[in-house]
């Protein structure tokens, strides 16, 4: 056993990832090590997490609700479910509580696009744009510019991250103004205007059978209770890939969406110094106006 954030790492040797020779232990360091940059993001937020108690591979499965008793590092809020049901989801406001996770198994974390203490005001706009097998990198860059673009028409200055699996996040920062209905109508607008611009490119349809050769701009983030990979998750992927937020200058030259996995991130971080590409998107405020549905042709609520 090792200690970690304070936390007792049982199994520490346990491989997570076979192919890579990753253990558990070392998972724990890692979530640890990015804690200050991954925090701001994850705090007070709902959290889904995957777990891989034996490693990645067929074991892993989704968990929604927290109902471990043996910590109180990790805290829960208590959510209404759609069924009328009320569920305690985690939470992690600190390193101890991140480490606390990996201890139980999780390997990814998924955040609400809102905070706890306002459940029915979202306040991230993500979407998630995700190519067909044999896409270029090079269009997942384009596509990642050209929802920039568009987001900035409608006056929203928007953060991109490799999601550690296929494509790229671009994620814009909102004032707790709309409920979910409208955020995810203008989410899903988004998606459509450029579908319908540019329809040999994208598709904001869900059906695989519509998105060869293209890119699928995912809105379904936008809804009440779905989630996004949170910055600096490790990903549940051969190789421990992770979803690292960049600056834009530096999307095309990442090459891939995978680009970098949990050893490569000390020397990302030592090269950056007290660098951090997304530390001015907490502190943004800014929402989506009338001018903003105008831009995607829409009325708005």
């Amino acid at each position: 056993m090792v200690t970690i954030a304070g936390v007792t790492i049982t199994h520490a040797e346990r491989e997570l990832y076979a192919d890579v020779g990753i253990a558990k232990g070392e998972l724990a360091a890692y979530v640890e090590r990015v804690a200050p940059r991954m925090l701001p993001h994850v705090q007070r937020r709902p959290l889904q997490l995957l777990r891989c108690p034996d490693g990645v591979g067929d074991g892993c499965f989704v968990q929604r609700h927290w109902t471990v008793r043996t910590t109180t590092a990790v805290r829960t809020v208590a959510i209404d479910e759609a069924d009328g049901d009320t569920s305690p989801y985690a939470m992690a406001g600190s390193a101890t509580a991140l480490v606390t996770l990996v201890q139980h198994g999780a390997v990814e974390l998924h955040t609400w696009q809102a905070r706890a203490d306002r459940l029915d005001r979202p306040d991230r706009l993500v979407h998630d744009l995700d190519p067909a097998p044999g896409v270029a990198w090079s269009r997942v860059v384009e596509a990642a510019l050209t929802v920039r673009a568009l987001l900035q028409d409608a006056g929203l200055a928007s953060w991109c991250r490799t999601s550690g699996g296929k494509g790229v996040h671009v994620v814009a920062p909102l004032d707790r103004r709309l409920e979910w209905e409208a955020h995810a109508a203008f989410a899903k607008g988004v998606a459509e205007h450029l579908a319908k611009e540019m329809p040999t490119a994208y598709v904001a349809g869900a059906s695989k059978a519509e998105r060869t050769g293209r890119i699928y701009i995912d809105w379904l983030r936008n809804v009440r209770g779905a989630t996004a990979i949170a910055p600096w998750s490790p990903r549940a992927r051969d190789g421990a890939p992770v979803a690292v937020p960049l600056p834009w200058d530096e999307l095309p030259a990442a090459g891939r969406a995978d680009r970098w996995r949990v050893r490569d991130v000390a020397a990302l971080l030592r090269d950056w110094g007290d660098h951090d590409p997304w530390s001015d998107l907490a502190t943004t405020r800014q929402s989506i106006g009338r001018n903003a549905w105008a831009v995607i042709g829409q009325d708005g609520p």
